[in-house]
């Protein structure tokens, strides 16, 4: 059985059942985030994901071998949060590695689920960019940034509802799972910044010169958020393909969003995510130089599954860029043609994919 393809399923089912009510909402997320949770937290760790022969589980594995102090000074002291937490869930669970895995999986899940309910015009819709943006299956085999990137969820309410002290403790927990979640404080400056059509410009022209100067920067870029274990100072170009066509789609996000719901100063949440786009498009750019820019870069694009349907909600007091006719014709077709094509790319991907398909449930015989 194809349990993805079947998630996918009971993800919309679930969503026409209940839409409605914002109380309707809630109970939806609830449902979905347990769906959710049921895949990516319930399968086989030694069978689907790369978590069975990655580092993480060899590090797990000696975990009885280093004292709480030791870790501190782990791989120089990076990561020390997630070196603390793994031993944490090492005595915790006896050494069951699968416990550990489905731990983190329930933090990451409840996360997601607490973000979109609380910000997300359509949860339905997040859900399925979530999949169709590759954030998903993401999840299986980078538990560090996994931790980050959900820690962060939680951060990027702290900064919505101005709670400056909680939002820079939690950038610093996150960048203690993983460094270079500390890009993220990026995130409180960008705030307070007034976007309007002259913000718009300057973006426009900050993402033209990232690109012309990109050779110049990159090593600027490189020494600043180099990752301690897994990174060098050398560039990789290899799956570079892969990585503009990333590009392309961000930018299509940005231009899409400006168009479609031109940002108003009373507007915070969406010109927030505005601004974590175009921030994530700079960055992408030096993907294909070190993966160390897509890291940087999913700290921001991860929520792209908040500015997607933030674009198309009818609820918006909107302004856009063309003619009402056409915008609602937009409106129609877009969110049907995102969602479709988020299904077909992560079935796509699932299916082809020998670390995610076929799938197991870790309880299975």
């Amino acid at each position: 059985m194809n349990y993805y393809m079947l998630l996918v399923v009971l993800v919309i089912i679930s969503a026409l059942l209940m839409r409605g009510t914002k109380e309707n909402n809630k109970a939806y997320v609830f449902v979905a985030s347990l769906l959710l949770f049921s895949i990516f937290g319930l399968r086989d760790t030694f069978v689907i994901g790369n978590d069975s022969t990655s580092s993480y589980l060899h590090l797990f594995q000696r975990m009885s071998g280093y004292s709480w102090g030791s870790l501190l000074n782990l791989h120089g002291g990076s990561n020390a949060g997630f070196y603390l937490l793994t031993k944490l869930f090492y005595q915790l669970g006896g050494g069951d590695y699968q416990f550990f895995i489905t731990s983190i999986a329930l933090y990451v899940t409840v996360c997601f689920g607490f973000l979109i309910y609380r910000y997300s015009p359509n949860p339905l819709q997040s859900i399925l960019y979530h999949f169709g943006l590759f954030f998903f299956t993401f999840h299986f085999s980078a538990l560090k940034q996994s931790l980050a990137m959900a820690t962060l969820m939680l951060a990027f309410d702290a900064l919505v509802r101005e709670k400056k002290l909680r939002f820079f403790l939690l950038v610093l927990i996150a960048g203690q799972f993983h460094f270079p979640a500390h890009i993220f404080f990026l995130a409180y400056p960008m705030s307070r910044i007034r976007v309007n059509r002259r913000y718009l410009i300057a973006l426009a022209g900050l993402l033209a010169l990232t690109y012309l100067l990109r050779n110049q920067l990159i090593n600027l870029m490189l020494n600043l958020y180099s990752d301690l274990e897994d990174s060098t100072n050398s560039a990789d170009l290899s799956g570079v393909t892969f990585l503009r066509t990333k590009s392309l789609v961000m930018l299509v996000i940005i231009i899409a969003g400006v168009m479609l719901r031109k940002p108003k100063p009373e507007d915070r949440v969406y010109s927030i995510l505005l601004q974590f786009m175009g921030l994530a498009v700079v960055f992408q750019t030096f993907c294909g130089y070190n993966n160390i820019f897509e890291r940087l870069a999913d700290y921001y694009f991860q929520f792209s599954v908040l500015f997607i349907p933030m674009v198309f909600d009818k609820k918006a007091d909107r302004e856009p860029l063309l003619g009402w006719r056409y915008m609602s014709l937009i409106d129609l077709a877009g969110p049907y043609l995102f969602c479709g094509y988020a299904i077909y790319r992560f079935l796509g991907t699932t299916k082809g994919d020998a670390n995610l398909f076929p799938f197991k449930f870790f309880f299975a015989a």
